[in-house]
């Protein structure tokens, strides 16, 4: 079935020429839709085609909760290296894009919940490059050597896809995807300074709240409801590690009611919060108890890894310079150190470059890091002082960088053991 097109000639059904609740305002989106087809120009790109939710996001001003549905695709962005952009999605989120997106070509499927619907979508936005004229143009994929994106469908909706449009030519788009989304405009350095501070908040919180014997999931609790308190939208996955027991099991959550936190063990907490779409990622480890001299020293290396990165980072910097200013003070503290020590941030919690012993990026002002100063030793639970994360936004400026900090390097220990 024909996907139904826009209203003639308003391009809208309910809100009116202009959205009610744009994710970001005209300028903002404008830019972004300009940058994007000149890199797609100079690529050699007729058509940008996004599936993805941050790309969605990026380039269409839309969200929605069903993007977390494997089964439906809520909106498809088609973005022409000449003319005017198109949304493609279903007549259920019609009045959702007129309200969020600039885009007003918004061309929808009927009865997007049933499952003929969802195969019949790819040959529905095969039919829509058809119609907009790119059949045998270059087309370019959410898809690339540079990573950190993804079609979100089940392959056989690719491959129908493709069959579909059996003379167009499918390249990779990462590059101009991401040499969009790397460099941040003050909007998004705004929202991401405050996603930090809301971040740094509800560890502060923890610190205070904390009471001997409480579980992994009380603490989780009180960060979660700081954050959402301070103007998070959203908490993400990450994780609470506390008690002695879970030592060494990264990544897991705090749902853990079973892990009680006593003095002697620490907290390691490092789950996002996300403020406007822009996440903060900072992660740290707080004592239970005072902590010995040897683990302050060990502490202060980290600190001096963190400092050094900030040191080092500038534009024309590559990414690997940065990582060895970190290594050199970490492993001369007498740490072990790791493969990274820091990404990108932005809609995603992680994005490209990341920070690591390999990485030739060269770095360029309006690129944002967390940049992570990161050390290891023997585990607690085998007498040794355990796992150190000091992780704080950096910010790439004209002249080297601004460091955005997090609880202070100074708060070790929580305020009640």
């Amino acid at each position: 079935m024909a996907l139904k097109k826009a209203p003639e000639p308003q391009g809208y059904e309910l809100y009116g020429p202009t959205p009610k609740f744009p994710d970001v305002p005209y300028a903002e989106w404008k830019a972004r839709i300009d940058k994007v087809k000149k890199l797609m120009r100079k690529e050699g790109i007729d058509l940008l085609m996004l599936w993805m939710k941050q790309n969605c996001r990026y380039f269409a001003c839309f969200t929605s909760g069903h993007w977390e549905l494997p089964s439906i695709q809520p909106l498809v962005a088609l973005i022409p290296v000449d003319g005017e952009p198109v949304a493609l999605t279903g007549e259920f989120f019609r009045w959702t894009v007129e309200a969020q997106s600039w885009i007003r070509d918004i061309r929808t499927q009927l009865d997007v919940h049933q499952a003929d619907s969802e195969r019949a979508f790819p040959k529905d936005v095969a039919q829509a490059v058809k119609d907009m004229g790119y059949e045998k143009a270059t087309i370019a994929l959410e898809k690339g050597p540079l990573g950190h994106m993804y079609i979100p469908r089940p392959l056989n909706d690719i491959e129908t896809l493709m069959k579909a449009l059996p003379h167009a030519k499918f390249v990779d788009g990462d590059k101009v995807i991401w040499e969009c989304r790397m460099i941040k405009s003050p909007l998004e350095i705004e929202r991401l300074t405050k996603a930090a501070m809301i971040y740094k908040q509800a560890l502060s919180t923890v610190v205070e709240k904390y009471r001997p014997g409480m579980t992994e999931n009380d603490v989780g609790k009180i960060y979660v409801c700081a954050a959402i308190e301070n103007g998070a939208d959203k908490t993400g996955i990450g994780h609470i590690m506390c008690g002695s027991d879970r030592e060494g099991m990264w990544d897991t959550g705090h749902y853990f009611d079973g892990c009680t936190i006593n003095r002697g063990d620490y907290l390691s907490l490092d789950t996002p919060v996300r403020y406007k779409g822009y996440w903060a990622d900072m992660g740290r480890i707080i004592n239970v108890g005072p902590a010995t001299e040897s683990w302050k020293n060990y502490w202060d290396a980290i600190g001096r890894g963190f400092d050094a990165a900030v040191k080092v980072a500038r534009p024309g910097v590559k990414a690997k310079e940065v990582w060895k200013a970190v290594n050199d003070a970490v492993e001369e503290g007498g740490l072990m150190g790791f493969e990274m020590y820091g990404h990108g941030i932005g809609i995603d919690v992680q994005e490209p470059p990341v920070l690591g012993m390999t990485g030739e990026d060269i770095l360029e002002a309006g690129m944002t890091f967390e940049v992570e100063s990161l050390g290891g030793s023997a585990l607690r639970k085998f007498g040794g002082p355990g796992i150190f994360q000091y992780e704080n936004l950096v910010i790439i400026t004209e002249n080297g960088c601004s460091p955005v900090i997090g609880l202070p390097h100074h708060i070790i220990e929580t305020t009640h053991c």
